[in-house]
């Protein structure tokens, strides 16, 4: 009665045992992939589809979860129909949780059109968003510089007011360029700036503004080597990523306690592969270190992919936009942790213009 019912299904339909075994395929089953029951049943899943098919990869997910999963608008092939797009619902049976059902539907065309003008009309309101977001945050922008300004020229005295003063207004250009970068983004437009920067006035700034921040109860603590020639690389990139890293120590500690800043040249840092696969010395070191609670060891490996975070408010975004920012200028960053100190270590190039 059971496989009467599950040929009545008009989408294919079939059972693996806990080997992936096909211990069972209804009548559509066979059309679909254009083979008969008799040659199918008994033969292990990965004989009749490819090894890197993402239904494999559910199949094990829905294995080790024990609930059922299911995945819109996958590509699959076998040897008779290669590229087709279908919805797949994988789940194990109730009573039996080593043997897995596995239902396919193959999409229509409609469906797939439907689909690309969803995603095309996602881009094109994104990009609408972001020129919108640029227009309205650069006038207030204009006016919080042009206030710290005219607020400059009546403390002339007081040298601690003025240099908070000069720190707006630098925080403000900075954000200006990062506003403008990102409009570059939404048009496919981006060009980086690299000069020969003095390290420790970089690292310096983003002291200064995490103290007058998110950081005002942390001890910074610097070990700068002052013999480290300039480096090459675009300014406000990396105060963003040096800010990142700060912000994220300073969260890590629970806002209090000390960071250290440390500034050092390895010549033994030699790991990176260039565009033409040529080992590339990157000798100019920086390292971020807090003694906060450090970072789970699960997700270690993936903390700098998008999205992936261990703050419970946290978005994943930071240390995404610090790896990806290192690696257009040519660096790389690793990252040691454990509970009571985590040590972000960057590492960049020596070169000149």
């Amino acid at each position: 009665m059971k496989n009467n019912i599950l040929n009545e299904l008009r989408t294919p339909v079939f059972l693996i045992n806990k080997y992936n075994i096909i211990k069972y395929i209804n009548e559509i089953g066979e059309e679909f992939f254009g083979v008969s029951s008799s040659i199918l049943m008994g033969k292990k899943i990965n004989e009749i589809i490819p090894n890197d098919s993402p239904i494999l990869n559910l199949i094990e997910r829905v294995r080790n979860s024990k609930t059922g999963i299911t995945e819109e608008s996958l590509d699959f092939s076998n040897l008779n129909f290669p590229n087709r797009k279908v919805r797949v619902h994988v789940v194990p049976l109730s009573f039996d949780n080593n043997k897995i059902i596995i239902q396919i539907s193959q999409l229509a065309l409609s469906e797939m059109f439907q689909s690309q003008r969803i995603n095309s009309k996602i881009s094109k309101s994104f990009s609408s968003m972001i020129d919108m977001l640029m227009h309205e945050l650069k006038n207030p922008l204009a006016g919080i510089k042009g206030a710290s300004q005219l607020i400059e020229t009546d403390i002339k005295d007081n040298s601690n007011l003025l240099e908070l003063t000069k720190l707006i207004s630098i925080e403000c250009d900075r954000v200006e360029d990062l506003l403008n970068r990102m409009e570059h983004i939404s048009n496919n437009k981006i060009k980086l700036d690299y000069e020969n920067l003095n390290i420790h006035e970089i690292l310096n700034h983003c002291i200064r503004v995490a103290e007058n921040s998110f950081g005002s109860e942390i001890n910074f603590i610097n070990e700068f080597d002052p013999s480290l020639p300039r480096l090459f690389a675009n300014k406000n990139l990396l105060i963003q990523i040096v800010l990142n890293l700060l912000k994220n120590a300073t969260e890590a500690s629970q806002k209090k306690g000390k960071i250290k800043i440390k500034t050092s040249f390895n010549s033994n840092k030699i790991t990176s592969f260039g565009k033409d696969d040529i080992p590339t010395p990157l000798p100019l070191q920086i390292e971020i270190i807090d003694f906060g609670i450090g970072i789970p060891s699960n997700l270690l490996s993936s903390i700098f992919d998008p999205f992936v975070s261990s703050k419970k408010e946290g978005k994943g975004l930071g240390l995404s936009i610090v790896a990806s920012g290192l690696e257009d200028m040519g660096a790389v960053v690793d990252v040691t942790s454990n509970a009571g100190l985590t040590n972000f270590c960057m590492n960049f190039p020596l070169k000149k213009t």
